[in-house]
Order: C-alpha cells, then sequence, then structure tokens
C-alpha cells in the first residue's frame, strides 16, 4: 500500500516546496505553472510508486490531495 505522506514528499521533493505547503487543497496548477513540469511530475511518480495513469484518471485532478488519492488507488498488483 502507498503511503500518501510518501506521495506528498515526492511531489514536495519534485517542486522544490517544503512539504507544509503541500496542503490537499493547493491548486496544481498553483504548484505547477507550465504543463510539461506536470507530465514530468506525473512520470516520476508513476515510476516512484509503481501506479500506471491514463489521461481518464487524471480528468478531473485539480488538487494534490486529487493527485495522492489518483496515485494511492493505482497502484499495481505484484
Amino acid at each position: 500500500m502507498i503511503d500518501p505522506g510518501a506521495v506528498k514528499a515526492k511531489i514536495a521533493e519534485f517542486l522544490e516546496l517544503p512539504a507544509e505547503r503541500l496542503d490537499d487543497s493547493a491548486p496544481l496548477a498553483g504548484l505547477v505553472q507550465e504543463s510539461f513540469l506536470l507530465v514530468q511530475l506525473l512520470l516520476e511518480l508513476e515510476e516512484e510508486f509503481d501506479v500506471r495513469l491514463v489521461q481518464e484518471d487524471l480528468k478531473d485532478v485539480r488538487t494534490v490531495g486529487e493527485l495522492v488519492h489518483q496515485i494511492v488507488t493505482h497502484e499495481i498488483d505484484g
């Protein structure tokens, strides 16, 4: 099982932000100004936590909490 705190820590590390700035309600658009960086972040999270996300999984993701939820719930089994 993926620890939501570990996902937040990885996001904070990638964005070079203090983890405490990553409130669940923080909008991703405010943290990641360029869409390329968001894609890069998603790829890093997929690799780090062994998950696979498709566009459909991400279409309604707007906040840090929603992204963490998607990562935690899309873990690949064995």
